[in-house]
Parts: C-alpha cells; sequence; structure tokens
C-alpha cells in the first residue's frame, strides 16, 4: 500500500494532464518563493509605511505651529507699534503725579488714530482699544472719533478675567482666549485678544512700575484665522488640532467637539504623551489615537494634534494594497507566461485528445486552433478537422433550420394577445347580430377595434397613462357588455398624470384579474372595481381595489412569493397551481425589469371583502421618456 505522498508524486508523474503539470511545477519553482519573500518584505514595509504616516503628520504639525507661531509674531509686532508710538509713551509712560497734566496734542492724536486704522485690517485684528486708568487720568474718551472708540477707561473692564490677571500678577503680556474676556468685548471686538500693559513710570526716575498700570493696549483678534490654520492640520476626518493655555483653556480648534473629546490637562501632558512634538498611541474611551503636543514659542500656548490610529492604520493598509496589487499583476503574468510555455508544448496534443473524446456522448466538434503546425501533431489536426467538415455541415443546417422554426413559433405566440378574451368577445358579437342588435354590434365593433389598436399600435414598450386607461376602459365595456354590466369601473387619476409614461398593458391584466377571479367569483357576480392614482415625490403609484370575492391566505402568500422572486427576464412563477394569476406575475416581472427592485406590484387581500393591488413606477413625462 502506497503511502500518500508516493501516491501524490505518482499522480503528478503519470496521471496528472501535462499543462497542468507544467503549469504547477512553474508555481512550485517561481511563484512559491516569491510569496514567501514578498509575505517577509509586507511585514517590514508596513512598518514602515506606518512610520513614514507619521514623519509626515508630524512635519505637517511642524508648519502648523509654524504659521502660528507667525499670526502671533505678527499681532505682537503691531502690538509693539501702537505701545512704541510716541504719543502712546508720552501719554502713558509717565510718573502717576503727571499723568493729569499733560498736554495732549490735536495733530499727534490723529497721528494715533491713523496708526490704528491702518493696524486694523479686520482679518486678523479686528479691533484695537486702549484702557486707561481713569482715575488718575481725566476723560480721554473725548477724543475718540465716531466709529473708532479708541480710548475706554479700565473700569470699564474691570470684571474681566485678563484684567484681575495683570492686577494679581507682574505680566506685561497676555493672549486671552474668549474665556478671559468680557460678553461685551467678544459680542463687538472679537474672540481673542493680545493686551500689552503699559505701566506709570516711577517718580524717581526712568524704572517702571511693575505694580501699577497707566493703560493696557488691547489687540483684539479673529478666532476663525486661527480655526482655519488649525483645519489645514486636520486632513482626515476624526483628526483634530487645537490651541491649548497654560491655565488649560481652549483657545482655538479645528473642530470644538474634537477638541473635548481628545483633551489631555497640561500636567497630564508628559506621563500621558511623553516629549513634546512627537506622536505616542494614546488610548481614550472609544479607541486609541496618535498625539502630540507642540509649543507655542513667545506664547503660553502648546498645540495638541490628534492623528486616529485607525487613519494611520488605513495608510500603511492602502499602501499594502498596492503591493499586493502589484503582486498579483505579476503572479498573472506569471501564470500567463507558464500556460503559454506549457500551450506551445502541450495544448495541441491535449486538444486533439478531448475533441476525440467528445465523440463518444456527442457529434465531433472541430479543433478551435489558428495555426496547428507542420509538425506530426498539425497533421494529426488537419486530418481530424478535415473528417469533421461535412458532419458539422450538416449539423449547422439542420440547427439553423430548427432555430428559424423556433422563431416562428415564439412571434406566433408573442403576436397571440389574450386569445380567449378575443373568442368570448367575438362570441358575443356573433350573439348580438343574431338577435338584431346592431346598435350594439356596432359599438361592440369599435370598441373591439379601438382596443386592439392600442394594443398593436407601434412597437414601443411604453404608452402614455391616458391611453393605457382608455385601453382598460375599453376592456371593461367589453366584459360588461358581454356579462351584463356587472362590474362598475371607477377611474379617479388627476388630469395632470395623463402625460406620463406606463409600459403597455399594465393596467388590463391586473382589472382582468379583479374581474375575473374576484368579481366574477362572487355569488351575485356584480360588483365594482376602482383604479386610483396620485403622484408621490418622484413616483407615480395606482391603487386597482376591488370587492370581490378575494384571496385565499394561503394563496395570496404564494402569490406574494411569486411576485417577489421574479427579479429576471428568466423567472417564472414556482407555483403554477396558481396560474390563473399569472397576468400580475408577468406585469410585476416587466416593471421591475424596466426600472428597478423598487418599483413593481405590491397586493393585499381579504376573503370576502376584495383586493387591493398596488402599481409603484416612476414619474417620468412624456417629453423626457
Amino acid at each position: 500500500m502506497k503511502n500518500p505522498f508516493t501516491k501524490l508524486i505518482h499522480h503528478y508523474t503519470y496521471d496528472m494532464r501535462l499543462k497542468t503539470k507544467l503549469v504547477i511545477s512553474h508555481i512550485i519553482l517561481v511563484l512559491l518563493p516569491t510569496a514567501v519573500l514578498s509575505g517577509f518584505l509586507y511585514l517590514r514595509i508596513y512598518g514602515i509605511v506606518m512610520d513614514d504616516s507619521i514623519r509626515s503628520e508630524q512635519a505637517l504639525s511642524a508648519q502648523t505651529v509654524t504659521s502660528i507661531e507667525n499670526l502671533v509674531s505678527h499681532v505682537g509686532h503691531a502690538s509693539d507699534t501702537i505701545t512704541g508710538a510716541m504719543m502712546v509713551q508720552d501719554l502713558f509712560q509717565v510718573p502717576r503725579s503727571e499723568a493729569n497734566t499733560l498736554d495732549i496734542s490735536t495733530s499727534r492724536m490723529n497721528s494715533l488714530f491713523h496708526l490704528v486704522q491702518s493696524i486694523t485690517d479686520h482679518s486678523m485684528i479686528m479691533d484695537v482699544k486702549i484702557y486707561y486708568d481713569d482715575s488718575v487720568y481725566g476723560d480721554l474718551m473725548q477724543y475718540n472719533k465716531i466709529g473708532n472708540a479708541l480710548f475706554n477707561p479700565v473700569s470699564s473692564i474691570s470684571s474681566s478675567y485678563w484684567y484681575g490677571i495683570f492686577s494679581t500678577s507682574e505680566q506685561t503680556r497676555l493672549l486671552c482666549p474668549e474665556l478671559y474676556l468680557t460678553p461685551d468685548e467678544t459680542g463687538k471686538n472679537g474672540k481673542l485678544a493680545y493686551i500689552t500693559r503699559i505701566p506709570y513710570i516711577r517718580d524717581s526716575g526712568t524704572v517702571p512700575d511693575a505694580e501699577n498700570a497707566s493703560a493696557y493696549v488691547a489687540l483684539y483678534l479673529s478666532r476663525p484665522a486661527f480655526d482655519m490654520v488649525l483645519r489645514n492640520d486636520a486632513t482626515v476626518t476624526d483628526e483634530a488640532a487645537f490651541l491649548v493655555n497654560e491655565r488649560d483653556v481652549i483657545v482655538s480648534a479645528s473642530d470644538m467637539g474634537l477638541a473635548g473629546k481628545y483633551f489631555i490637562p497640561r500636567s497630564d501632558l508628559e506621563q500621558r504623551i511623553g516629549k513634546e512634538k512627537t506622536f505616542s498611541l494614546v488610548s481614550y474611551l472609544d479607541g486609541s489615537a496618535y498625539v502630540a503636543y507642540f509649543p507655542i514659542a513667545d506664547t503660553d500656548w502648546y498645540m495638541m494634534s490628534i492623528i486616529p490610529a485607525l487613519h494611520i492604520a488605513d495608510a500603511g493598509r492602502a499602501l499594502m494594497m498596492h503591493f499586493a496589487l502589484i503582486y498579483l499583476l505579476f503572479t498573472a503574468l506569471a501564470l500567463y507566461t507558464a500556460f503559454r510555455l506549457s500551450g506551445s508544448i502541450a495544448d495541441r496534443i491535449i486538444s486533439v485528445a478531448l475533441q476525440m473524446e467528445t465523440v463518444r456522448t456527442g457529434p465531433p466538434q472541430p479543433m478551435d486552433v489558428a495555426d496547428t503546425g507542420c509538425d506530426e501533431i498539425g497533421v494529426l489536426s488537419d486530418t481530424y478537422n478535415y473528417m469533421t467538415e461535412e458532419i458539422i455541415s450538416l449539423m449547422d443546417s439542420q440547427k439553423k433550420a430548427s432555430d428559424e422554426l423556433r422563431m416562428a413559433e415564439f412571434r406566433a405566440l408573442q403576436a397571440q394577445i389574450n386569445p380567449h378574451f378575443l373568442y368570448n368577445t367575438l362570441d358575443m358579437i356573433n350573439w348580438l347580430s343574431q338577435t338584431g342588435q346592431s346598435e350594439k354590434v356596432t359599438e361592440a365593433v369599435q370598441i373591439l377595434s379601438r382596443f386592439y389598436k392600442l394594443t398593436l399600435s407601434r412597437r414601443e414598450l411604453m404608452n402614455s397613462i391616458e391611453k393605457e386607461l382608455e385601453h382598460v376602459s375599453l376592456y371593461v365595456r367589453l366584459q360588461n357588455m358581454r356579462y351584463d354590466n356587472c362590474v362598475a369601473f371607477v377611474v379617479d387619476v388627476p388630469e395632470e398624470l395623463c402625460e406620463y409614461t406606463i409600459p403597455k398593458l399594465t393596467f388590463q391584466p391586473i382589472v382582468e384579474n379583479a374581474f375575473l377571479h374576484g368579481i366574477m367569483m362572487k355569488e351575485e357576480k356584480k360588483g365594482s372595481i376602482l383604479l386610483t392614482g396620485w403622484p408621490e415625490g418622484d413616483d407615480i403609484v395606482f391603487i386597482i381595489s376591488d370587492d370581490g370575492a378575494g384571496i385565499p391566505p394561503e394563496t395570496l402568500d404564494t402569490l406574494k412569493d411569486d411576485v417577489i422572486a421574479g427579479t429576471g427576464s428568466s423567472a417564472s412563477p414556482r407555483h403554477t397551481a396558481f396560474s390563473g394569476h399569472i397576468g400580475i406575475y408577468n406585469t410585476n416581472l416587466r416593471l421591475k425589469s424596466l426600472y428597478g427592485e423598487s418599483y413593481g406590484l405590491s397586493i393585499t387581500s381579504t376573503l370576502g371583502k376584495g383586493t387591493e393591488v398596488t402599481v409603484r413606477l416612476p414619474a417620468r413625462h412624456i417629453t423626457s421618456d
């Protein structure tokens, strides 16, 4: 008894087809080693890609920090320009005892207002205010101009958070977030502020009095300008960047919701992240993210940059997907080469053998080979093809005749539209003629003529709703003439819907089903059919309801299954016992084939009370269909 390995070797050596054997040999010798090597490289490259993605994000964050520092530097330069103006120095950098004795020049005051106006660009610097010590100075507000209230008393902002900070410290400059400002400041001036403190000069010389301020120069800034810079740093979904000051107040953010989600107190930064300017993986309640913090020069701010871990992983996976696609491309190329090489040796032999083998199960088939070659295999192939030429010719002739016969039968069946209805109507006309009711014969012939004219006119699949309503009304009139007006047919469709399109023979099979299997199944053989319609969004909905016998629950379930099951042109009802409803099934199938699965028919019925069929189709006007 051979062991499995020996049996496998024997099968490969003697039993396996030649072409398969050559391809497997190529895979073992070439593709298997390259697959192992590619797997090893994948693991190495994935780590490199992850590191490169983090470095790229780190460089982008560094650029964002530089942009923010440039904004702050611009604001600081503007503040220095104002505090360094001669008018400001002469007015406020004086001893407290001389503050209210200065002679203010109107021309120099106008120069100061012009300077402030040139600095206020309304894109970054929204407004400039000078809050003076009104306990010492007189009323400087008298120098304000219309539309530019530059001077304001310190008492007007004494309740602000920033004034409290200056009052309890010796700070000379302060970048204020919105929380530090009064509601009046944020509402009229700006959401952020850069405030510079101007101290009095001590009476003994030119040394500043750090404990007392003569004025504060406040530059109110546009927070959207900072937000925009931070949004440029947050390039993917759920990535965030925000500024925080030393008191853990969020100054600006690309997204305030994400800033609150990813916020880490300043005291915990080193413990949770590590050193600054380096991304570290930090765990949050709803996932992990790479987080880094960057100090902003000349401020008490730092920028937090957060990248969801999934984003970094996705970048690695995307590159690996490209790597895998390239590998698969080369694999396909290698397999193609293997098939070509094996084909040059084995294909012709295999083709002849397989073609000859088909004779056991059917007629011979010619070999589809463009070039059989000139060697012994080529001679064998040519001889085989020559032997089968006459047989194939005879079979093709027979098949062509059979196909033509089948097509003729199909066209005949296609042209046979409801023959029983036609026969019954003609019988009715014959009976009317025999009984001398010539006017009704004329009416019936005219109705029947118009009915089939609407059915067979032109070759388009579509009709207007107006003509389709006329068609089904003609059908009901003919049936009522036959069955002694047993059905009251009511159409309630808005006139504006008449110019929309509908597939031909949509209503008639449904009304026929209601007529024959609903009304005529009642004991009294009388009833009514209501056809209503209305627009619903981009769709049109029709309901055809009757007060007939209804459908038994088990029959209704089977009918619904058949209606739902019909999704393709080759679909057919699974329950032939209910072939009386084949018209509904085929109508639903046509609607779904034309418009998609969201359109078609739906059926509800109550035994003994009636049936309701809903038709949904898209609203398409004749002019645009």
